[in-house]
């Protein structure tokens, strides 16, 4: 798992789709899509931006950018099975 996934984690919790977040932060859905795939770095500008489209502080974002802890990663990847399954869910109720 890369640190972009707490991008990932963070709309999917706040309930966001890549495209709505996308027009919030006046950028492409690729752009979004890229972020969470860990293949671009946001600006700070941008990460600060995210944060607030998302309603979160950017100090969230921050730990779990800066940290490479087991604790962390783990939490992570639940996190991320957690998100994924909700996910599937939706897309049965759609």
């Amino acid at each position: 798992m890369g640190k972009a996934n707490i991008y990932r984690l963070l709309r999917i919790a706040r309930d966001k789709k890549v495209k709505e977040l996308a027009v919030d932060l006046r950028v492409a859905p690729g752009y979004i899509n890229a972020i969470e795939n860990g293949n671009r770095t946001p600006s700070v500008r941008l990460k600060y931006n995210y944060a607030k489209a998302l309603n979160v502080s950017v100090d969230i974002i921050d730990t779990f950018e800066n940290t490479n802890g087991v604790f962390e990663k783990t939490m992570l990847k639940l996190l991320q099975m957690i998100c994924d399954q909700d996910d599937k869910n939706k897309s049965k109720e759609e």
